[in-house]
């Protein structure tokens, strides 16, 4: 059996990088290939007992850093360990300086590096230094993973100033586990309250990221052209309940509804009827996927890597006027009047689809051979 260990900051629910690992996870023959993961922030919704059922473990360490006490516990994790796995799967790359020496010592041989996004970080000061810690990459002998080409260019080439091979393992997902179902549509929507509404939803962390402040004051001027439209928000975060505030200083309050962490992804995107994406970057997020194999039209924002696009349904525009944004919203919201509903609703084809893209994960942590999308 391959033992794979994951490097991650958490095991969190919300984190869309966990998210991604355990859907190939869940579609990977397990018999073969087993996942362990070590990380450094416990949280109470997690992926671990989960994990535990798939056959797999969840260790905690205190974060890899200065501290004596950080030092001596990541020391004596890989020499207990390392011998146990034929991979370091590393996603958080600031710290791979630090995890690629010490896990080859005890006994690791084959390292990875994946990059997830296309900044690195959203506070200035953490993206400085992740920056800095992240400039030893181009001397460690590894492979290089992206979610992206937009994400491997931006950490193995720009950043480094030297093109470094990097294959892309795309965000995928299960399309057909969103193809469009009428009535539960129309379930969702009665137990909302909201069964003639125009529902425009956004799925995403509250975190500087996802620009929730700008959505909100897009949906303010959406309202002030129609009454019959509501705003989903679903996730959660640390900066949800500043969003609460000003959703109530703009007097919306009434048509935003803050649904929180869901599992019921797929009904709550057949529920509504356009998705919005004005995150301040991207790798290529998994929302959007899933709101194209659910056959919503989408607005996504120019920063966005134009690789998640499958379908013609999809509208790119600059976060420089929430007036644009509300604009095509209220354009999409015509349209959708004028539409029979339901034979818009079809999954586009070129959705990248986890149970190809896992058979190709294996291989690769089998042979070591590329079988993915391959980029200079």
């Amino acid at each position: 059996m391959i033992r794979v260990l994951h490097f991650v900051s958490t095991p969190a629910i919300w984190s869309g990088v966990m998210g991604v690992i355990m859907n190939y996870y869940r579609h990977l023959d397990r018999s073969e290939i087993q996942f362990d993961f070590l990380c450094f922030l416990p949280c109470e919704e997690s992926y671990e007992e989960e994990i535990r059922t798939l056959g797999g473990r969840v260790f905690f360490l205190p974060k890899p850093g200065v501290s004596l006490h950080a030092l001596k516990a990541v020391n004596e994790f890989f020499k207990e360990h390392g011998k146990n796995y034929d991979w370091l799967h590393n996603h958080e790359v600031y710290l791979s300086f630090f995890l690629r020496p010490i896990s080859k010592h005890y006994g690791i041989k084959n390292f990875i590096i994946h990059s997830h996004a296309t900044k690195y970080s959203d506070r200035i000061p953490a993206a400085w230094r992740n920056r800095i810690l992240c400039l030893p990459i181009r001397f460690i002998s590894c492979k290089h993973m992206a979610c992206s080409r937009a994400a491997g260019e931006f950490l193995f080439h720009r950043s480094l100033g030297k093109k470094i091979p990097c294959l892309i393992l795309p965000n995928a997902i299960e399309p057909q586990a969103f193809y469009y179902k009428e009535a539960i549509r129309s379930q969702y929507r009665e137990q909302l309250g909201l069964e003639s509404a125009y529902l425009i939803g956004h799925i995403g962390r509250f975190v500087p990221q996802k620009n929730h402040r700008f959505l909100l004051s897009v949906f303010r001027d959406v309202l002030e052209e129609t009454l019959d439209a509501h705003l989903l928000l679903i996730g959660d975060g640390p900066l949800k309940r500043d969003m609460e505030r000003y959703a109530d200083q703009l007097n919306i309050t009434e048509h935003v509804h803050f649904l929180g962490q869901r599992k019921d992804t797929a009904p709550l995107l057949w529920t509504m009827d356009l998705f919005v994406l004005p995150s301040l970057y991207e790798g290529l997020p998994v929302s959007c996927m899933e709101a194209q194999a659910a056959g919503l039209p989408c607005i996504i924002a120019d920063t966005v890597s134009r690789e998640v696009q499958a379908t013609t349904r999809m509208k790119w525009l600059s976060l420089e006027s929430c007036h644009a944004w509300a604009a095509q919203c209220l354009e999409s919201c015509r349209l959708f009047s004028e539409e029979q509903y339901s034979d818009t609703r079809v999954c586009p084809e070129g959705i990248p689809d986890i149970s190809v893209e896992a058979g190709k994960l294996a291989k690769f942590y089998e042979t070591g051979a590329c079988h993915f999308e391959y980029i200079f």
